[in-house]
């Protein structure tokens, strides 16, 4: 029994251990980063409707725009497999918030699962962050940041 109860302490303490804590911007990309923030060279309206434009030059639809806050969410996209060119096709939505003079950037996959900054190079979470990170990279911006919640 006192076997038992010293197994799940160390399973506790190894699995608190495992999650990472929030993270300020950098400029260096951080293991598990969920969020993309640009700083913007424009004003908040014309990078709001100029990211608008770009999500649909990019295929992305948008669903829900707001002026108050400042807000995009689009409908999610599908991508093609990734594993093998046969299985891991995945859809995933676009969210974006201006906020002052940034712009920050998250994805989610259609199962509800945030895109990041982790998992194998074919996964679908790993995949999602890379197209991301380039319609991100692919916009208007003075600096790029990138951010853990």
């Amino acid at each position: 029994m006192r076997a038992i109860g010293v197994i799940l302490i160390i399973i506790t303490i190894i699995s608190c251990a495992s999650t990472l804590p929030p993270a300020e911007p950098s400029v260096r990309m951080m293991k598990k980063a969920d969020t993309i923030i640009l700083a913007l060279s424009d004003s908040p309206s014309q990078a709001y409707q100029s990211f608008e434009t770009h999500l649909g030059n990019q295929e992305f639809t948008v669903i829900r725009s707001n002026k108050k806050p400042l807000t995009l969410e689009t409908r999610h996209k599908k991508f093609d497999p990734t594993i093998l060119k046969v299985f891991g096709s995945y859809a995933m939505k676009v969210n974006a918030t201006i906020k002052d003079s940034t712009l920050h950037i998250t994805g989610t996959l259609a199962s509800g699962t945030q895109v990041e900054n982790a998992g194998g190079k074919k996964s679908p979470v790993k995949d999602g962050w890379n197209k991301l990170v380039q319609l991100a990279k692919e916009f208007s911006h003075q600096q790029i940041y990138y951010s853990r919640n």
